[in-house]
């Protein structure tokens, strides 16, 4: 585990069937559910001297296991209610942070599918899609090939939590909430 990878496809199947965890430091968070690392295998612990031009070729593309975030404007789509507001909150989490990633699966667009753990205040360990979730700001993941990592009833309870809380996607009006499931088959 010497050797460092740079994007997903340089992670060799027995490490993601395996779910050999590895670290990496965030570079990017795309969108409330997918991230940039920059793998920092035990020799090297340090991120990159500057932020690389082009970051699809030097890190890779999480997608946090077990959740939906609210997409993102892109590709002349309008962008979900709260959807910055998931994009700012685990930015603030993990940006420039080092994060473990537990890898669960490759998904059809090459990401690498994972459980993301990260410290805060040293010695609480936490993890992003549970965060997500407990903020409202994420629905569980029901599509094909979901992974849970083995929580699949924990996270649904950290999602009904936030429900009944109303907090954030959970708070909007009705008719103003639509799943990001539900979005992206609309916005074929």
């Amino acid at each position: 585990m010497f050797r460092r990878y740079k994007t997903s496809a340089d992670i060799p199947e027995s490490a993601v069937k395996s779910h050999r965890r590895f670290y990496g430091i965030v570079m990017d968070v795309s969108d409330g559910d997918t991230i940039r690392v920059h793998h920092t295998p035990f020799t090297s612990w340090s991120r990159p001297a500057q932020k690389p031009k082009k970051l699809s070729d030097c890190t890779i593309s999480v997608r946090l296991s077990a959740v939906d975030a609210p997409e993102v404007s892109h590709f002349g789509k309008p962008a979900q209610p709260l959807s910055k507001e998931a994009k700012d909150y685990l930015a603030a989490q993990i940006l420039n942070k080092r994060v473990s990633i537990r890898p669960l699966a490759k998904d059809q667009y090459g990401r690498l599918v994972a459980t993301v753990t990260y410290r805060q205040m040293l010695f609480i360990k936490k993890n992003a899609a549970h965060e997500m979730l407990k903020q409202g700001l994420a629905t569980l993941y029901r599509g094909g090939n979901a992974q849970y990592d083995g929580e699949k009833d924990l996270l649904e309870n950290i999602e009904a939590n936030a429900k009944k809380a109303k907090r954030g996607i959970w708070g909007l009006k009705k008719g103003e909430y639509e799943s990001p499931a539900e979005y992206k088959r609309k916005h074929k």
